[in-house]
């Protein structure tokens, strides 16, 4: 059975916006054995399989899906459970980045992580961190964006934006770190076991040294012990977990009000330009010192008119999406409506896609992108034979 209790602990600063900091720290043990009972497991299959239900490996495990899932219960609770191998692909959606995808198995074990610890964790982040999050994303975050932009617009002075850009974010999470922070609200150590063999994967390298790109060395030449591979379940709930030590930090310590971060794309609002360096050097050192991370020559300090963010353009006025996130949009158009008529992708997974873009462009000033997609919709269903009976 998992507990979620109240472990007392040391003080925690009063949160001013009623998520953080809580009187006494909220921890998780035991709970390594409900992760790894049979309906659990059974729960975390049907996650992982939806948009994945057609693929090679998920139809031969459904077919003895009761012993296959035995199977893993009865590896993992014997410590026998080997998380992988990835498959490696590169993508250059919008840069080149190196994505990596596991078997059928290992996704099941990371969902089953995935809902025990997203929920716990989730209640304790700040409001304005957006990623990855239920009843977030990337529209609503860019709309606290301009809320933010519209009320300093209201007040005297020039307003300043501090926008950070963490240098290879995701290839630079430090194991150790993150399983010390881990450790601080689990106390399970076989639950802590498990997230280790996650993190290291029996030593795979995802890893780069500082300021270097996917471009600049040889994959062999890699670091096993930072990085984390980039399209992975437990990397996204993982890589959120490690920057709440910076909302943290931005909240509580320097008491930072208008801070907003979607993953490592992080904005700060601030009334004057001094307030702006101070918070700059205060954050560089905190990330170098704490989390091993640094920030690149992208990070900026600039007068509040318009902030790039998120894939808008946003201004006090007017939200609009750029160019490149138009184009990616249509790529992706293209590529589901190819699955839908081909019988590849179901109507509710292209439907609940088109939704997602829908509510992007209803609240942007580029309304005319909807008669662009519609056009594509109509040449995919013309081109791969639609009928019908695939609407």
């Amino acid at each position: 059975m998992t507990h979620v209790g109240a472990v007392p602990a040391e003080a925690e600063t009063s949160s001013t916006d009623g998520n953080l900091y809580m009187s006494e720290k909220q921890v998780v043990s035991d709970a390594f054995l409900q992760i790894t009972e049979f309906s659990w497991l059974e729960d975390a299959f049907r996650h992982a399989r939806k948009a994945k239900r057609y693929r090679n490996d998920f139809l031969a495990f459904s077919n003895d899906l009761d012993t296959n899932l035995l199977t893993i219960q009865e590896q993992l609770r014997a410590d026998t459970f080997i998380f992988g191998p990835y498959r490696r692909h590169w993508v250059f959606v919008p840069k080149k980045r190196l994505v990596m995808a596991l078997p059928c198995p290992s996704r099941i074990v990371q969902w089953a992580i995935y809902l025990l610890l997203n929920p716990f964790y989730d209640r304790m982040m700040i409001e304005d961190s957006y990623a990855c999050r239920k009843g977030k994303g990337g529209l609503a975050a860019a709309q606290r964006l301009q809320h933010w932009m519209q009320h300093a617009e209201r007040l005297p002075g020039q307003w300043y934006y501090l926008k950070l850009d963490i240098s290879k974010y995701f290839y630079r999470v430090d194991h150790a770190v993150l399983l010390e922070i881990l450790g601080d609200r689990l106390k399970d150590p076989q639950l802590l076991d498990l997230l280790k063999m996650v993190i290291d994967c029996d030593g795979e390298k995802f890893g780069l040294p500082r300021f270097m790109s996917p471009d600049d060395l040889e994959e062999f030449d890699w670091l096993a012990d930072v990085g984390m591979p980039i399209g992975n379940l437990t990397s996204q709930l993982f890589a959120n977990i490690y920057l709440d030590q910076l909302d943290q930090f931005c909240k509580h310590v320097l008491h930072i009000h208008h801070y907003i971060r979607y993953m490592d794309d992080i904005v700060i609002l601030a009334s004057s330009k001094e307030d702006a360096q101070e918070y700059l050097r205060a954050i560089a050192a905190f990330l170098f010192d704490v989390l091993h991370l640094d920030l690149n020559s992208k990070t900026a300090i600039r007068p509040v008119g318009r902030i790039e963010f998120v894939g808008f353009m946003v201004t006090a006025r007017e939200l609009k999406l750029r160019k490149a996130t138009i184009r990616r949009i249509k790529e992706a158009m293209r590529a589901i409506s190819r699955k839908y008529f081909t019988g590849e992708m179901s109507r509710e997974d292209f439907d609940r896609r088109v939704a997602s873009y829908k509510g992007m462009i209803r609240h942007c000033s580029n309304e005319n992108i909807r008669h662009r997609l519609n056009e594509i919709y109509l040449y995919a269903k013309a081109r791969y034979g639609g009928s019908e009976s695939n609407e």
